[in-house]
Formats: structure tokens, C-alpha cells, sequence
């Protein structure tokens, strides 16, 4: 943790006598010491625009959320847009969930923060302590500022904010009878303060019961779907898919309890779930094109899980949003788009995005301008583009009223910040931009996960066709 902040000297009132003038020479020279802390530098404080929730989306994509607005669905995202800018958000190669969520909390390249791929070369699992550069959670707690983060990709073991942090594991919840809540009752780290593990827990084993997924995967994305339909394949494609429901049931209850109970200036919250019904059911959502097939009955029944699954994530922004309130800037983008690979012949999925298609930036509340013409949107699926994943980290700390740093991979993107504090804290006349935010921080170490998140890891990785040969 930083420094704690000290209080700055105050001149005296009157010229010291000259008896006098080395004893206030002194008290004046420990004022400034003490001005700067031990670390040598001078205490930091920031001017928020306002509070700040980033919903993170993995693999959220246009051309779905396009077709169902026109259909007049996921009305709270919409809602979004039309108070607010809403575009592409370009994205990087390689495009790799944990190497583009740790650029998008540090502002830095692979090279920087030191996260490349999902697992080393030595086949372990990058942890927190493997990241070289302080993220938006390290940055805002060194100017005094709260934040609460939920279920961010490489927040294991969970570090020490003015917050609560918890961590983004879960359990591999593939059968009923293994069954566990998407944070591993019993494994340390997963929480920072400690003191919130117990209320943590019990969100995670209430949210990610298996009575309540088993209704969410009906009610909300599977729908019911008879015996005998589905080949064992499917039946298993399916079932390797209820981590992603249980993660993002679990994530949306933390996040919606803590942003009621203790509101930070920084909330971050992750959902995975657009990613993985992607990669597994993009050939049912849209069979166009591909050149092989299932049967009809299991296509058919598995032709709206992507879709449904979105209206979904619409309705968990909608809760978050509505428990933020009207005074908090919200952000809600994507890591990456998707789009359909492996047309020719049945490979282990059937979509992509390792050439880099955009992902979505929306983005509202007092720090956002409010862009205007949905209807171009609705009409034509016309967007602009609204820089890329290496941007987010500046503009964030621009509504934090922090400086960004010469070394971060991009500028905060002044287009979509509102006149004003918002956009002024994007300038370097307003706050000048510093050298970087790293110095201090901690030398990257290996921290090896528990064995059982390891593996759980290691099959939803795998199964999803990140790992290994496929």
C-alpha cells in the first residue's frame, strides 16, 4: 500500500526573529519531509469527475447487438447509447482475453505489463503477482481513491486496494455432483479485505447454486431443450457452457452488492459469458456460410443461444446500472469482436477473433458526451470507430482526475469526454502528464495458483480451444 497522505507545510505568519531563524529554517525543512513521505514523493490527490463502473463484456459483438435493438431488445444498453458515445473500440494482436484485459486496467503493451498469453512457457497460469505495472486499481489507490473490482481477468491473489477486490477464479462446475460456487470455498487470495470473505462466499454459493443455474441456463439462455435431442457432443458442449452462467451470475451479485453497500470511485465488474456461448454455438446463430451442420432438431433448439445470451448481459448491465445511480460515468466494452471461422469443416469452435475484429465501446453518464443519431445505428449498423483497448486506462483516470503517464500505449480519447473537467483532465495544459505511475511498485514474481484452480483453468481454456493443438 502507499504512503498514507501527510499533511502539506504551512509558512509561517511572520518573518522569524533571528534568534529564531534556524529553528523555523528546521521545522519548515520537516514539513516538506514530511510533505513527501518516506518514498520521496510529494503527496498525490485527485478531482474525480465523477464515479466510474467499467462492465467489461467478453467477445461482445456488433453485429448481434445490432438485429436485436432494430428487434426492439436489450433496451438498458440502448439506453446507454442514447445518453452517451457508443462506437468500435479497436482492439490488438494477439487477441487474447487476459493479454487485452490487463492492457485495457494498465494502459500498457504486453511487453510492459508482462502478461502474454494464458499460460507461461512453462505451462502455469499468469497470476496478479506476475504483472510488472500497476493497474487503474493500484494507480487510483496511490491518489487516495476507492475502487471495487470484480472477477477481472489476472486478479488472483487479490491485491490490497481502498476497496474490496475479488479475484476472477472459479471452479470448473462441469458436473452435479462436484459441484462448487464460482469462487473455491477455501482457497486464500480470491478476496481483499479479508474481512469481506464470509459475505463474498455467501453471494457466490447463493448466486451459483446449481438450482439457480440450472434456472438461469433454462429461463435465460438454453431454454428447455428435450431428452433425447441432443447427441452426447452436444449435450456435453452444453454443459462445459453453465461455468460461464454460474461466473457472471456470481460476478453481477458481488458487483450489484457492493456498488449499493460501499459505491467506489473505481468499479470494475467482468462477464464472460459472450465469449463462450460464442466459440461454442456461432454456426447455430448463424449457419450461413458453413459448409457442415448438426442435426436439424439440435440446430434448431441452439440457434438462439447467442442472442439470448446477450439479452441477458443486457439485463445484468440494466441492474448495475440501475443500482449505480445517475451520478456515476459508466463504461461497458468489449475485449474483442467475434465473427465465423471454420466454415469448411467441424473444428473445436466455430468462431474467432485472432485477426482482430473490433470490439464495442458504450459509454455514458456526466464524464460522456452524448453523441446522438442512434437511429444511423439502428438503420444501417453505422458506427464510428472510438480508439482502441490502449486508450481505456487514460480516459478512465481522465474522469478520476488523474494524470496519465508518457508510458501508457495511449491517450485518453478526449471525443467521447464531456466539455469540461472531463475533457480539460485530458489535456496536458489541465494535468500534466507524468513519466509513469510505476515506480514503487512491486518487482513481478511467480505466485502459483491453488492445484484445483490450476486445473479448472486448464479444461475451460482448453475445452474453448485456446490451448493445445486446435
Amino acid at each position: 500500500m502507499p504512503d498514507s497522505p501527510l499533511p502539506s507545510p504551512t509558512p509561517g505568519a511572520s518573518r522569524p526573529r533571528p534568534v529564531a531563524r534556524s529553528l523555523g529554517a528546521l521545522a519548515l525543512l520537516l514539513a516538506v519531509l514530511a510533505s513527501v513521505g518516506c518514498s520521496g514523493e510529494a503527496e498525490r490527490t485527485a478531482e474525480p469527475v465523477s464515479p466510474v463502473l467499467i462492465i467489461g463484456v467478453d467477445g461482445l459483438e456488433w453485429s448481434v447487438i445490432h438485429p436485436l435493438m432494430k428487434a426492439g431488445k436489450m433496451p438498458h444498453l440502448r439506453a446507454l447509447m442514447e445518453r452517451g458515445s457508443f462506437g468500435r473500440l479497436a482492439t490488438m494482436e494477439p487477441t487474447l482475453s487476459p493479454i487485452i484485459w490487463t492492457t485495457i486496467a494498465t494502459g500498457k503493451s504486453p511487453g510492459q505489463h508482462g502478461i502474454h498469453h494464458f499460460l507461461d512457457q512453462e505451462g502455469k497460469v499468469y497470476t496478479s503477482s506476475r504483472r510488472a505495472t500497476r493497474a487503474l486499481w493500484n494507480i487510483a489507490d496511490m491518489y487516495g481513491l476507492s475502487s471495487n473490482v470484480v472477477g477481472w481477468w489476472i486478479t488472483w491473489p487479490a491485491e490490497e486496494v481502498r476497496g474490496v477486490m475479488v479475484s476472477g477464479s472459479s471452479s470448473a462446475a462441469l458436473v452435479d455432483e462436484t459441484w462448487k460456487p464460482a469462487l473455491l470455498p477455501g482457497v486464500a487470495d480470491q478476496v481483499h479485505p479479508i474481512d469481506w470473505t464470509d459475505r463474498v462466499m455467501a453471494w457466490a454459493e447463493e448466486a451459483g447454486s446449481l438450482d439457480e443455474v440450472q434456472r438461469l441456463s433454462r429461463d435465460k439462455v438454453f431454454g428447455d431443450i428435450p431428452a433425447g435431442v441432443l447427441n452426447d457432443q452436444e449435450q456435453a458442449v452444453v454443459k462445459e457452457s453453465l461455468w460461464s452462467i454460474q461466473s457472471d451470475a456470481t460476478f453481477d451479485r458481488v458487483a450489484r452488492e457492493l456498488l449499493a453497500a460501499q459505491p467506489a470511485d473505481l468499479n470494475m465488474v467482468y462477464f464472460a459469458g459472450p465469449d463462450v456461448v460464442g466459440h461454442r454455438f456461432w454456426r447455430q446463430h448463424q449457419p450461413e456460410g458453413f459448409q457442415w451442420s448438426g442435426t436439424p432438431e439440435a440446430d434448431a433448439l441452439l440457434a438462439d443461444v447467442v442472442p439470448d445470451y446477450y439479452e441477458w448481459v443486457d439485463e445484468l448491465i440494466g441492474g448495475l446500472v440501475d443500482v449505480a445511480g445517475p451520478d456515476m460515468s459508466i463504461l461497458v466494452i468489449s475485449d474483442h469482436g467475434m465473427h465465423a471461422v471454420a466454415t469448411e469443416q467441424q473444428k473445436g469452435r466455430n468462431t474467432g477473433h485472432h485477426d482482430s475484429p473490433d470490439g464495442v465501446l458504450v459509454a455514458a453518464g456526466p464524464g460522456f458526451v452524448e453523441q446522438g443519431r442512434i437511429d444511423i445505428f439502428l438503420d444501417k449498423g453505422a458506427l464510428p470507430t472510438h480508439g482502441s483497448v490502449r486508450n481505456v486506462a487514460s480516459t478512465v483516470l481522465a474522469l478520476l482526475g488523474i494524470p496519465g503517464a508518457t508510458d501508457m500505449t495511449g491517450p485518453a480519447w478526449r471525443p467521447i469526454l464531456a466539455p469540461g473537467l472531463a475533457r480539460d483532465n485530458a489535456t496536458p495544459a489541465k494535468l500534466p502528464l507524468v513519466r509513469t505511475h510505476d515506480d514503487g511498485f512491486r518487482l513481478p514474481s511467480n505466485s502459483d495458483v491453488p492445484v484445483e484452480m490450476g486445473e479448472n483453468f486448464d479444461e475451460r481454456m482448453r475445452a474453448l480451444g485456446y490451448l493445445g493443438d486446435d
